[in-house]
């Protein structure tokens, strides 16, 4: 009976998780629409924070509980969110996205935030080495997510700049519908009512992470699995529903470059940001496992996706599959002789 009001209080943070991010992205999107920013933009940034939200406010919920004693055990949790969620997102997501639509992306774009994706990873291996994510580390990790942000605005800015130039070209696959503003919607919504949706949707976010969060640990102990085991394949997958129905609205309306910008800037988010932002509160413990198998795994799982990717700037059907397979693969591995 306790494993199932267990399970139910994790789905109710699920919920909670996903409509409060969805409120606080509304309030977001809402400034974008005024200021006009590119679909690239909003994909690389506000809609990458905004569907992050979750993975950020678990770190945050986590820290906090850490710090004040509430559940000090709960590193394998709250770390195996970061790995679990990128996991996800890199293999799992993308092949379905890959099988609901052809995913065009330019060469352009691989290469700027393809880099990024193993740099931050790296960053975070680095990091955890030692076994804990400390203060220090923290603020690493933040520093390098916004040094990052400010490149990203700049190199945007550019391409704005050299927007008469850009034309379709079918080697690069370059389009400059990914470089047009937002049009500005009529009649923008007041300043007002975009602080209350943001605050509401705050308020569900934080408790809808306190509430994952506890539920999880406490279905780790009831089902005698590691911390980082539920945080990965349960936490993880849970956090990253936000991105899938994002990218998956962004796909139906040939958005392609918000899509793709979500996907590759949430990882980066996620595993920077998000980490950074739970261990400036308090340290995080790594379990060793994490770094002598999940990471090395999700290093290879980024190459897969990104030479996928890189040929022909596409993602073929098989490929799409391929990659939801190797995420089973991985998840058969990890519960059956990596769990610690």
């Amino acid at each position: 009976m306790m494993l199932i009001i267990t399970i139910l209080l994790i789905l109710v943070g699920f919920i909670a998780l996903y409509f409060g991010s969805k409120l606080v992205i509304i309030s977001l999107e809402n400034v974008a629409n005024r200021l006009g920013i590119s679909h690239l933009m909003v994909g690389l940034t506000i809609l990458a924070i905004g569907t992050s939200l979750p993975e950020i406010a678990v770190s945050v919920a986590g820290g906090f509980d850490k710090l004040t004693g509430l559940d000090p055990n709960i590193d394998g949790i709250v770390v195996g969110n970061k790995i679990g969620s990128f996991f996800t997102q890199i293999t799992l997501i993308i092949g379905i996205l890959g099988l609901s639509q052809n995913i065009i992306i330019s060469k352009w774009e691989l290469r700027r935030e393809g880099v990024m994706l193993f740099i931050s990873l790296f960053i975070f291996l680095l990091c955890a080495l030692d076994g804990v994510l400390c203060r220090i580390d923290a603020i690493i990790m933040i520093t390098s997510y916004f040094a990052y942000l400010i490149f990203i605005i700049w190199s945007e800015k550019k391409i704005e700049r050299a927007e008469p130039e850009i034309k379709y070209s079918e080697k690069e696959r370059l389009y400059k519908e990914d470089f047009k503003t937002i049009q500005k919607v009529s009649k923008p919504s007041s300043l007002r009512k975009d602080i209350i949706i943001f605050t509401i949707g705050l308020l569900i976010l934080l408790i809808g992470a306190e509430l994952t969060i506890i539920s999880g640990h406490a279905l780790a102990i009831q089902l005698g699995l590691p911390g980082s085991v539920v945080g990965i394949f349960i936490v993880g997958v849970g956090t990253s529903l936000p991105e899938l129905c994002a990218d998956l609205t962004a796909l139906r309306r040939e958005s392609e470059g918000m899509a793709i910008g979500d996907i590759l800037g949430s990882n980066v988010c996620d595993i920077l940001l998000a980490t950074g932002s739970g261990a400036i509160i308090a340290d995080f413990n790594v379990d060793p496992v994490l770094i002598y198998f999940d990471i090395p795994m999700l290093f290879v799982a980024i190459s897969l996706t990104l030479l996928f990717l890189w040929t022909e700037k596409t993602l073929k059907r098989w490929e799409a599959v391929f990659l939801i397979g190797f995420y089973g693969f991985y998840a058969i591995m990890k519960l059956s002789f990596f769990q610690y």
